[in-house]
């Protein structure tokens, strides 16, 4: 029913797919982690399902396709348009089918669901006349089958049609979701709660009593079905001249997560520059650390393009490196970018493409359907973890999105061309993120972590820092004494070696740990200076940084860890009750 394939869509994760191991699962998530339908299609993807052997099956309006688990056909069938969304029941496939119009005002819509076993033979179909503009989608559970579909422009609510294990006709569910665009595509139960995919990026929730409950900007009128336990396999597309791919993709639902930020945490590693065409033997090392937490500083990836196309290839890249994968399945992974892949080295607001950047960086970095990235510019974000009294606050800030021009010098010093402005009018952050950080600086938390991509502490030397900003750097530690907000360590990569600085210009001392890069070595293997350097010793070979928290004590550890696993250096911080 979309009139077009091109989707960025983030989705959740699998845990548990019938007859996988779970080495197997692990390969459905970021980037190139995800199951691909061999072969190009006319039309464009409508939906996906798979059944309990693991085998998914892909509709493409006029040919239905059946993989197995890497997505190699193992068959695949012309149908009569226009086949849409589909669903598995019991050794059965079941399409919402309309061979007539959609989203007519007078209806006009032929509905059927047409019934195929998982051989692709069909096997029945019924007519559902009940949808009267045009059968989309379809879903069962609890006995039940439900179907959705297509609306004229101006209605302000959806229609749900419940139907019995034979395909008869119960009632009408009527959602006041307000208006989508053209009704409803797709549809899956999870968690307790019905959840629709919507043209214009929209996904409703709804409860299984059939009250609506909120509608997120997120696109999956592609595809989406539960695999339990809060997470969804959605379908992607893209079409061209050769016709339409098809892609199931992954990401944790954002009801999960909040399941998990109630216990406490223990360990928070972090790091920052990787070349994705590099290998990465440090990501092994990390994994030995056991995260619960693992903190991506920014320069993720080393894009510096405009062209979308190249920036996905190397996040695909980034997936592909031996010990990624085993990294985001196994712990918590949050992320913000600095600007090789914000896409424009040193870029700031200037940057022409940063809207479409930040689309594919939250689709990879797998933002739950309600963040607030999807919905607003900028990937600048908070998070709370564990309950009262080991409560951690990370946040992670932007540094590119807003960010004016930097001043050049006449003669390039040690670090790089850039230095100090007395322009108080350019920002780091832009007025809308300065005012949501006095908020997050405001909330409860027993322990802050503030992460910024560019070193905000170290004096200038030429480089990107802060201190080429000296109003927006007091700013900062001026907010920090105004909103009391101790225990604070800041994070940050960006220089490619590592080292401890401190500053008490906030009223207290405040740390600031950069650790970079995760697997390249420093050419000059000196740093810039630095008046703030707290330990004289810098690490210029591949590194991490990581925090070991000590609840019951009060303290926390902060190192930098080589490739070896050897402690480099690092100091120990009493919390402040």
């Amino acid at each position: 029913m979309s009139k077009s394939c091109r989707r960025q869509i983030s989705m959740f994760l699998f845990l548990v797919l019938p007859m996988m191991s779970c080495a197997e699962l692990k390969n459905v998530a970021y980037g190139q982690d995800q199951i691909t339908c061999k072969g190009r299609y006319p039309h464009h993807l409508q939906g996906i399902c798979r059944d309990d052997t693991g085998h998914v099956y892909w509709s493409f309006t006029t040919i239905l396709v059946k993989t197995d688990r890497r997505g190699a056909v193992v068959q695949k069938i012309e149908i009569p348009n226009h086949h849409g969304d589909l669903c598995h029941r019991q050794g059965k496939l079941y399409v919402a089918v309309n061979h007539g119009k959609f989203n007519h005002p007078d209806g006009l819509a032929d509905n059927w669901i047409y019934i195929y076993t998982t051989d692709l033979e069909l096997h029945d179909r019924v007519s559902v006349p009940q949808v009267t503009h045009g059968a989309g989608g379809i879903a069962y559970h609890d006995n039940r089958f439900i179907v959705v579909g297509g609306l004229p422009k101006d209605v302000m609510e959806n229609y749900v049609y419940e139907y019995d294990q034979e395909l008869n006709f119960r009632r009408r569910h009527v959602i006041r979701s307000g208006h989508t665009k053209l009704g409803i595509q797709t549809a899956t139960f999870s968690d307790g709660h019905w959840w629709f995919g919507c043209y214009g990026e929209t996904l409703l929730k709804v409860s299984a009593s059939w009250k609506f409950e909120g509608r997120f900007q997120f696109d999956c009128g592609l595809g989406i079905e539960s695999i339990g336990r809060g997470q969804f396999l959605v379908g992607r597309g893209q079409s061209g001249d050769d016709g339409c791919n098809g892609l199931a993709i992954s990401q944790e639902n954002v009801d999960s997560q909040r399941r998990e930020n109630a216990r406490p945490t223990q360990r928070v590693l972090f790091g920052s520059c990787i070349k994705q065409q590099n290998a990465t033997p440090i990501l092994s090392t990390i994994l030995r650390e056991k995260p619960d937490l693992f903190l991506f500083l920014g320069d993720n990836i080393y894009a510096d393009t405009a062209d979308m196309s190249v920036m996905q290839t190397k996040y695909d890249q980034l997936a592909r490196l031996p010990g990624f994968r085993e990294l985001v399945n196994g712990c918590r992974v949050l992320a913000t970018w600095d600007d090789h892949d914000y896409g424009l080295n040193d870029g700031g607001r200037d940057f022409e493409k940063r809207v479409e950047s930040q689309r594919v960086f939250v689709d990879f970095w797998r933002d739950p359907v309600d963040s607030a990235r999807r919905s607003r510019p900028g990937v600048y974000s908070a998070h709370t973890f564990g309950p009262a009294g080991q409560r951690l606050q990370v946040i992670l800030l932007d540094t590119r999105y807003f960010r004016g021009p930097l001043q050049k010098g006449e003669q390039r010093r040690v670090g790089g061309p850039y230095v100090p402005t007395d322009d108080a009018t350019i920002s780091i952050l832009g007025k809308t993120q300065w005012k949501w950080l006095a908020n997050q600086l405001r909330q409860p938390a027993d322990f802050r972590i503030v992460v910024t991509s560019i070193q905000c502490i170290a004096e200038d030397d030429g480089q990107e820092t802060w201190s080429n900003l000296p109003h927006e750097r007091s700013r900062f530690f001026d907010l920090l004494a105004e909103t009391k907000a101790k225990n604070v360590v800041l994070l940050s990569g960006d220089r490619h070696w590592s080292e401890l600085s401190m500053s008490d210009e906030a009223g207290f001392p405040v740390y600031e740990l950069t650790s970079s890069s995760l697997n390249q070595v420093h050419p000059r293997g000196t740093p810039t200076r630095n008046k703030f350097r707290h330990h004289p010793t810098t690490v210029h070979q591949p590194n991490f940084g990581i925090l070991q928290f000590d609840w019951q004590a009060g303290n926390v550890e902060m190192q930098i860890v080589g490739l070896d696993g050897a402690r480099r250096f690092g100091t120990r911080i009493d919390l402040d009750h």
